[in-house]
């Protein structure tokens, strides 16, 4: 009898908790993407610069914040940081912003930053 009991209970929850189809989970995150700036700078002389940056720790802190210190740059219409790969690749306005400046830019974010390489480029590959 505690047998078939046991039988019993093992086939109920086997069958009974099982799910063999797996539940789809929904997770919603709050961003606070703005639009992309692109659509917001015109640009005279229109221009692609890729950087090599030094001195980045992290992805989330260093290359993130000189990433927002480009973008919100007049003269900038779009740049991208790659920590990776120590990286920033800049749309920018030629007629506004040079070579100097956009380095500028960057070491004066923080101190640990500088600028080893700077080059023109035909266009921006991120």
């Amino acid at each position: 009898m505690k047998n078939l009991l046991f039988l019993s209970f093992s086939l109920v929850t086997l069958l009974g908790g099982c799910k063999t189809t797996p539940e789809q989970k929904v997770i919603t995150v709050a961003s606070s993407v703005e639009e992309p700036i692109t659509n917001r700078v015109s640009l005279e002389e229109k221009a692609y610069a890729k950087m090599n940056i030094e001195g980045m720790t992290c992805a989330i802190g260093c290359a993130a914040t000189i990433e927002k210190n480009l973008n919100k740059t007049l003269g900038i219409a779009s740049a991208k940081v790659n920590f990776e790969s120590k990286t920033a690749w800049v749309i920018y306005d030629a007629t506004q912003l040079d070579f100097d400046q956009l380095t500028k830019i960057v070491k004066e974010t923080g101190d640990a930053y500088s600028v080893s390489a700077i080059e023109s480029v035909e266009e921006v590959v991120p």
